[in-house]
């Protein structure tokens, strides 16, 4: 014998449905709550799964929330903020695990007219493992490439053109030179260096606990120290790590 069904436009509602079950003495049979109880718990149990953001997508936030951070960190803005809206660092380019990111937008000024703002910030990781970094360059500075050549001070392009050794620690570069000048530029040498000429060694002492391998130098050298803008608003220099 076929089995009976209730009619189609029961089924929808707990209440008829209920009623029609005991009405018809069918299997099964349940009170309104018990029905509505039932199919909330089954909604729950059969619920698709969140739908999984693209892996590039990941991966980018990802990216953008470890540089936000270490700007932060250095006491760099992240965001402009204006009557129109917020204007937030996003990736402007990036090359051998080196990223430009880059934001503008309408600045407020208190009382003054907005003024149009630029931020743009060179980030990395240090290759002698001690952390990232991140370093503020011009607003207009747009690539990578572009931000290396700010960065790099003059002395140290002509002396790669002549092709005399240097090497870097963190903000400071080591250009190689003849013996009268060894150790030109020690006593200038930002807080957190130490030249120490009688083992030939640059080494780096950071507060922070951040710390580059120390550098062996031994040929003549002379110490140059690599700057960028300082964080926060300013048009002034500093040390760059």
């Amino acid at each position: 014998m076929a089995s009976i069904r209730p009619p189609a436009h029961i089924v929808p509602n707990p209440a008829s449905l209920a009623a029609y079950l005991e009405e018809h003495q069918m299997p099964g049979r349940r009170s309104m709550t018990a029905i509505t109880l039932l199919r909330r718990k089954r909604a729950r149990l059969n619920a698709p799964l969140p739908a999984q953001r693209p892996v590039e997508q990941r991966a980018y936030e990802y990216l953008m929330r470890r540089v936000r951070t270490e700007i932060h960190r250095r006491g760099g803005e992240t965001e402009i903020e204006g009557e129109y809206g917020i204007a937030r660092l996003e990736l402007a380019d990036q090359r051998d695990g080196l990223v430009l990111v880059h934001a503008e937008g309408w600045r407020a000024y208190g009382r003054e007219p907005a003024r149009w703002a630029r931020l743009s910030y060179l980030w990395g990781r240090d290759d002698a493992g001690s952390g990232p970094w991140a370093a503020r360059v011009p607003g207009t500075v747009m690539t990578v490439e572009a931000a290396l050549d700010w960065l790099t001070p003059a002395t140290v392009k002509r002396a790669l053109a002549k092709g005399q050794r240097v090497r870097r620690q963190g903000d400071v570069f080591a250009i190689e030179t003849t013996q009268p000048f060894d150790g030109r530029g020690a006593d200038e040498l930002p807080e957190s260096h130490v030249w120490r000429p009688i083992t030939r060694y640059l080494v780096h002492q950071p507060t922070d606990g951040r710390r580059h391998r120390p550098v062996r130098l031994p040929w003549p050298v002379r110490f140059v120290p690599q700057t960028a803008y300082g964080m926060g608003r300013t048009g002034s220099r500093t040390n760059a790590d």
